[in-house]
């Protein structure tokens, strides 16, 4: 999207972030963002908590993730990267004959 000219601006990734049904997807948007050093809002880790959520993890562990990104807000985007990367990997790694 973003080579056809379409994504530009926060909105626009935080629209497309909230509409993506696969968590994969979501978090290459999410990477793509920051790639186009376009800064992520608390719409963009609201979203990202959802996804978090949907993945299995403690909204209490969402809640710490928030926590440390407003007291600092480059290491509260590396915990969020470094945990979406763990959690979306893993779920890649399990398959319905593992469960």
């Amino acid at each position: 999207m973003r080579e056809l000219g379409l994504m530009r601006d926060l909105l626009s990734y935080n629209h497309v972030l909230g509409l993506y049904a696969s968590d994969k997807d979501a978090v290459a948007t999410f990477d793509e963002m920051l790639k186009s050093l376009i800064k992520p809002d608390d719409s963009t880790f609201k979203s990202l908590g959802i996804i978090l959520l949907k993945c299995g993890v403690p909204k209490n562990a969402i809640e710490k993730l928030e926590l440390i990104r407003k007291e600092d807000t480059e290491r509260g985007l590396q915990a969020w990267t470094s945990t979406l990367s763990s959690v979306i990997d893993m779920d890649d790694d399990v398959t319905d004959d593992d469960v």
